[in-house]
């Protein structure tokens, strides 16, 4: 295993190691709610500026809807987030975020210095086409529904910590779908030529964090790793995602928000997104 990718491993799953101590009592029954609707953008207008450069301008939309029911057996928690952003300079309008994703996780009733057991199901596309950096000719290398990415496992599950939700499963299978017959036919996002669907066999682990730092000031975070038991260990997908808020009004705020995704079937690299960004927010 390379050095990056042990250090990426230890970062993800230190958590799960650390000493932060459980909540003392197991949380009330009911349902309880967390969301985020944020619109942010930027526009730059030049004229006769003799530093150079180009009229350019940014929009991007964020939604993350997660939704924990804690009953006396089980508690579900399930995650909704979108995330589609847009830009325009020299008269081309590229896009710079497309996301669609639902989690439902399903773990027994909470109880102190006690894990569960817990089952998971990820789905995870895009709205709309997606070109490749500098490409005129307008061939979709993704698309929605190309890819569908699936992932379906068991395992077990420890919610009682105060920021942090830990799923653990030795037993995950990974669908990846492809719905559009051309990228089908160039054997895309590792499939076969010619097939729509694949199956992979593997373990996961997945970290949820959220706490409210200041008054003003909160992060989310979300990390997913996942083995695949018949690919070598320096292949292993690793998804980061972490969003920065600060509320510099009732709702206008600042918002960071940092993507790191390495998968092989999409490109042999370290894929990045960072943003900052200023726009309307609300919170629940």
């Amino acid at each position: 295993m390379k050095p990056r990718l042990i250090l990426i491993f230890s970062l993800v799953t230190a958590p799960l190691f650390s000493q932060e101590s459980p909540r003392a009592a197991t949380p009330d029954t009911g349902v309880f709610r967390q969301a985020l609707y944020s619109a942010s953008g930027s526009f730059t207008d030049l004229n006769n500026w003799n530093a150079g450069g180009e009229n350019n301008a940014s929009f991007s939309l964020l939604i993350r809807e997660n939704k924990k029911r804690v009953g006396p057996n089980w508690t579900t928690v399930r995650l909704l987030e979108a995330n589609y952003g847009i830009s325009r300079q020299a008269s081309a309008v590229t896009k710079n975020a497309d996301k669609i994703e639902w989690t439902s996780t399903v773990t027994g009733s909470p109880k102190k210095n006690r894990w569960n057991v817990s089952g998971q199901a990820n789905v995870r596309s895009q709205f709309s086409p997606g070109y490749a950096a500098g490409d005129t000719t307008r061939v979709p290398i993704s698309t929605f529904g190309a890819p569908i990415y699936g992932q379906f496992s068991l395992g077990v599950g420890h919610n009682s910590w105060k920021h942090w939700q830990v799923f653990v499963s030795p037993v995950s299978a990974k669908t990846t779908t492809v719905l559009d017959a051309e990228l089908r036919n160039k054997a895309a996002f590792g499939l076969d030529t010619g097939s729509t669907w694949r199956l992979e066999a593997g373990s996961k682990i997945t970290l949820n964090y959220s706490e409210k730092i200041t008054e003003n000031m909160s992060i989310t975070a979300k990390s997913d790793i996942f083995v695949s038991y018949f690919a070598r260990l320096n292949t292993v997908d690793v998804a980061l995602d972490v969003i920065a808020l600060y509320k510099v009004k009732k709702y206008l705020s600042l918002n960071a928000h940092i993507q790191l995704l390495r998968d092989f079937d999409q490109v042999d690299a370290w894929q990045r997104r960072s943003v900052l960004g200023i726009g309307l927010a609300y919170t629940i």
